[in-house]
């Protein structure tokens, strides 16, 4: 009885373990798998040439509107939120974003609601949706990981030069990392439409597991095959400022160290009984 009652504890300790350090893989995968499910279903939709969809020209007019009024309502959290155009037809986002140097590819969504970015980035309010025009900018917003989900958390590992591929209803773009900036919170004027620019700016926390002390900016130019020199990552005072990549990758060592540690005294638990119960036989024989 007291054998079993041991090795029931010791599996009882690795299961715990299991779940408790590789949790944030599984919800990782579990969130991949329905951005990839969402994904599919919007490149199996029928694409219509954006020449005769009533609704490319109202994503043209909502972009050049926005210019043209300096996008005065780009002030508070309210408009990142909104969204810039109601999706048509039952769609739920307006394509998709690939970072091939973070291994990410998530939906893109309408408005930085709290919901969407649950579900995976999104386009800010009040900022230009990506149409592949001039005098536009269209401000992607994602978490610096979000209950184990990485999201943008890897956004330190693009340079100048990087790729980003944005696919909207109609066709695919492609941009490319041009510089870097740490801005503050409410400095909105660094995330504005920079005339006769077609550009991307991606956007998130900074540092990570900070709660939003600063944001990380990742400004991105239409690829026209163009050469960008380096870049230094830039702060509000244009300084270096402290990077993040070591605290991602100790969150990292904790996790499977503990998941490690535990599962060693689990499996301890079990021979240490199995030895005792191999002596109590030869004992007895």
């Amino acid at each position: 009885m007291k054998r079993n009652l041991i090795n029931l504890l010791g599996i009882i300790l690795m299961g715990i373990g299991t779940f408790l350090f590789l949790s944030p893989d599984f919800s990782a995968y579990r969130q991949q798998k329905n951005a990839d499910q969402e994904i599919k279903a919007f490149q199996k939709e029928k694409k219509i040439p954006k020449e005769k969809d009533p609704f490319y020209q109202e994503a043209v007019q909502y972009d050049q509107k926005i210019y043209k009024e300096g996008q005065k309502d780009l002030k508070d959290v309210w408009s990142y939120r909104t969204s810039p155009i109601r999706l048509k037809d039952g769609r739920s986002n307006f394509g998709y974003i690939r970072i091939k140097k973070m291994h990410v590819k998530l939906p893109l969504y309408l408005g930085a609601t709290l919901e969407n970015m649950r579900k995976g980035a999104a386009i800010m309010g009040e900022t230009s949706l990506p149409l592949g025009t001039k005098n536009s900018n269209c401000v992607i917003a994602a978490h610096r990981g979000y209950q184990g989900i990485p999201y943008f958390r890897e956004i330190e590992k693009l340079k100048a030069g990087d790729k980003v591929t944005i696919q909207n209803p109609w066709e695919k773009l492609s941009y490319r990392v041009e510089k870097i900036k740490i801005i503050k919170p409410d400095d909105s004027d660094q995330i504005r439409i920079q005339k006769e620019k077609d550009m991307v700016t991606l956007l998130t926390c900074h540092p990570y597991r900070s709660h939003g002390k600063f944001r990380y900016v990742v400004y991105c130019i239409r690829d026209q095959g163009q050469k960008l020199p380096a870049q230094k990552i830039r702060t509000m005072n244009d300084t270096y400022f402290e990077s993040s990549k070591w605290d991602i990758q100790r969150e990292k060592i904790v996790r499977y160290a503990g998941l490690g540690i535990l599962l060693f005294f689990g499996m301890e638990l079990i021979r240490s009984d199995k030895r005792k119960g191999g002596k109590g036989y030869e004992k007895k024989g």
